[in-house]
Formats: C-alpha cells, sequence, structure tokens
C-alpha cells in the first residue's frame, strides 16, 4: 500500500480551483482530491468493462462507475456527471486534470494515490480503493 514516503510529484501542480484532479494515462480514469470534506478523494471510469456487484446502475451506460473514500469508509456509486472530473486544461474541452503518469504518486492531506498500469489506488489510512476498467475494490 503506497504511503507519504512514496510520493514522487508536487500536488501543487494538479492544483485547479482549490481542489487536486488528474487522471490517468489512458484517461479512462479521473479523480479529484477534495479539502472542502464534501468528498475526500474519487476516481470515476469513462468506460467500465466490469461493474462492481451490487450496484444499480449496470445497465444503464449513461452511468460511470466511481470508487470514493467519504471520511474513511471507501464505497462505490453510479455517477452520470464528472463529479471527480478536473476543469479542461490548455483549451481542450473535456475535463480530467493533468495526467499522473503511471508510476507516480500524489499525497494530499493523508491521502495518497498511485497511478499503477492496472488502475489506479486510493488510500486514506487503511483505507482505500483500486479502480480500473476491468477491476474495482474496497478495502
Amino acid at each position: 500500500m503506497p504511503n507519504r514516503d512514496d510520493v514522487n510529484v508536487d500536488a501543487r501542480d494538479f492544483m485547479e480551483q482549490g481542489h487536486y484532479y488528474f487522471q490517468s494515462p489512458s484517461k479512462n480514469i479521473m479523480c479529484g482530491i477534495y479539502v472542502d470534506n464534501l468528498h475526500t478523494v474519487g476516481c470515476q471510469l469513462r468506460k467500465a468493462t466490469v461493474i462492481p456487484a451490487g450496484l444499480d446502475c449496470a445497465n444503464n451506460p449513461a452511468h460511470e462507475v466511481a470508487a470514493e473514500i467519504r471520511g474513511a469508509t471507501p464505497q462505490f456509486s453510479c455517477l452520470n456527471q464528472g463529479v471527480f472530473v478536473g476543469p479542461p486544461l490548455d483549451g481542450s474541452t473535456q475535463g480530467g486534470g493533468k495526467v499522473l503518469e503511471y508510476g507516480q504518486t500524489i499525497g494530499v492531506r493523508g491521502v495518497i494515490c498511485e497511478s499503477m498500469t492496472s488502475g489506479v489506488r486510493c488510500t486514506v489510512g487503511d483505507h482505500g480503493f483500486v479502480i480500473a476498467a476491468d477491476a474495482q475494490s474496497l478495502f
């Protein structure tokens, strides 16, 4: 599990509008780290090939699978809008935030997120999630 000693990027480079946003190199996973206590951290998929059991939006392609940690509780949700999506950068019309390259780890106020070729892992203390198009898990 990543910890703050693994952080290898400057979080300030990912700050937009008072929050921290990043996306995976594939641009399929978009994440936001919030400092206003509404959400602590969350990531959502543009496209999921596997949907976690129990999500009632599994048959609605307009909804995006998301994982988030509120306080210390990880959970899955379905979204129909860009909740964890940063504003468009560099004149683009598609949001998402700066790319967190594979092998890079960002840390903000106790939230640690790692970009891996197999997906994104985010933790707050001992709790967290891993999210990818083909697998999602909570711990």
